[in-house]
């Protein structure tokens, strides 16, 4: 028998990173999906290199990351060797800013149903510290008044292991609100204020473990406790809003699953995303909300040539039992669950589905360095325009429909339409669409998220 001939190969002998200044090597060492000394079939290093720099990418430390090689020699036998370099460009990390959101579900329900009220605008601020000790830790402390008055704090450690595959994220809020929406009807909220009171007051405590099993694949869980209360007025108003009582208490336990195999995060072209959520409310003997509750999530996306691509998702949730409180009903139109047409609508039920699928046009793309700015951070900004066509449609379940809320609950939703996306630094996405519904709604919606 002949001998088996080597097949030649490339193998990095240094792998180099310029341009970390604060980002400690093990942080981004940790997203490579090759090691130094290891070969790799000269077919395969350009995938590998290229899938090494998007994972970097997408820690979100960075405003870019390229690859290059050089130092490449080659012996008798037609084995490569060379060194491996990585260019970062890091992020600003430290971020003091003013809160000026919207209290509403989105910017649609606030400009055409609650005609642009500027009453109902949260202001604060919010600290970020992003990278802390270089370890892509997150601290975030916010203060909070206006329509919402709220105080947040967290601390994400996504990192406690020496193999860097267990993290650790603690968060408490507390909350309370004069304006309370109470109920829905013909499937919109219906607010009350209180003028004597808060009408709801909220906390909660939150700490979540990780595990980061590989590259992409990520499990959670979550211990959760929450405490509401609401006000003789909106009790009057909607006794069934916690079921009975004025309060509501109860732990919850969840366990999340994610694979994310997208190439980038903040809007992706390739790759899918998958979600799996399992959560039981109301664990301590105390507690008076219980549940069990499921969701699954799964997004698609396929590059069909360099200015065209296609996108996918499906989304479902289903919980135990159709005897549920107002607050804690399973509900399309928060979260931006929705299909799209349906934004300012909210739809209740034990069972709610929703399918997004979009084909987008690049018509436009350029990175920008202006070096005038003075901080070198702002300096590099990418700039990208989608055109899009979508189609998208939903159900929502609810055995107890309110006659007001028939409209659009227990019966087929579909919307379509067509958008332009624009896609910037920092993960900002500006996103504009006409669309129309089988109900016969239409209208131009606005959004600061991506579509999927």
């Amino acid at each position: 028998m002949g001998s088996a001939i080597a097949q030649p190969s490339f193998t990095p002998t240094k792998i180099k990173f310029n341009g970390l200044k604060r980002t400690k090597l093990r942080i981004v060492e940790r997203e490579l999906n090759f090691k130094s000394g290891l070969e790799i079939l000269p077919e395969d290093t350009g995938a590998l290199f290229r899938k090494s720099a998007f994972n970097v990418f997408n820690t979100r430390l960075f405003n870019y990351c390229t690859y290059s090689v050089d130092s490449v020699q080659t012996d008798s036998t037609g084995h490569s060797y060379g060194h491996v370099n990585f260019n970062v460009h890091e992020r600003w990390y430290i971020f003091p800013v003013p809160i000026f959101e919207l209290a509403d579900r989105n910017f649609n329900e606030w400009w055409y149903d609650r005609g642009a009220d500027l009453r109902r605008v949260n202001i604060g601020l919010r600290f970020i510290q992003k990278n802390v000790r270089g370890l892509n830790e997150d601290l975030t402390v916010a203060f909070q008044g206006g329509f919402t008055r709220r105080l947040d704090i967290s601390y994400f450690i996504p990192y406690l292991d020496k193999k860097q595959t267990i993290g650790l994220k603690f968060s408490a809020t507390y909350a309370n609100n004069k304006d309370v929406a109470y109920r829905s009807e013909q499937n919109m909220l219906k607010f009350k204020r209180d003028e004597e009171s808060f009408g709801r007051e909220r906390m909660g405590i939150n700490v979540q473990f990780s595990k980061r099993r590989s590259i992409y694949t990520y499990h959670y869980l979550d211990l959760i406790y929450g405490y509401n209360r609401i006000s003789d007025l909106i009790y009057g108003l909607n006794p069934n809003y916690f079921n009975g009582p004025q309060f509501q208490r109860n732990a919850e336990i969840k366990y999340s699953f994610t694979q994310d195999k997208r190439n980038l995060r903040n809007f992706p072209t390739r790759g899918y995303l998958i979600n799996f959520t399992a959560s039981r409310i109301g664990i301590l003997p105390y507690d008076n909300f219980h549940l069990w509750a499921s969701r699954l999530s799964v997004s698609k996306y396929w590059t069909l040539n360099p200015i065209l691509f296609l996108s996918s998702k499906i989304d479902g949730e289903i919980s135990s039992t159709p005897d549920q409180p107002y607050y804690g009903t399973r509900v399309l139109g928060f979260e931006n669950r929705f299909a799209r047409g349906y934004e300012r609508y909210v739809i209740e039920g034990q069972f709610n589905f929703y399918t997004r699928n979009s084909i987008r046009i690049k018509a436009f793309s350029r990175n920008f360095n202006f070096k005038w700015i003075p901080i070198k951070q702002f300096q590099f900004v990418p700039f990208d325009i989608y055109f899009s066509a979508f189609g998208d449609a939903g159900y929502v379940d609810n055995p107890n429909v309110l006659p007001e809320n028939v409209r659009l609950t227990n019966t087929f939703l579909f919307g379509y339409g067509l958008g332009i996306n624009l896609v910037t630094f920092y993960d900002v996405v500006f996103r504009t669409e006409y669309s129309m519904t089988r109900q016969g709604d239409r209208g131009l919606f606005i959004s600061f998220l991506s579509d999927i």
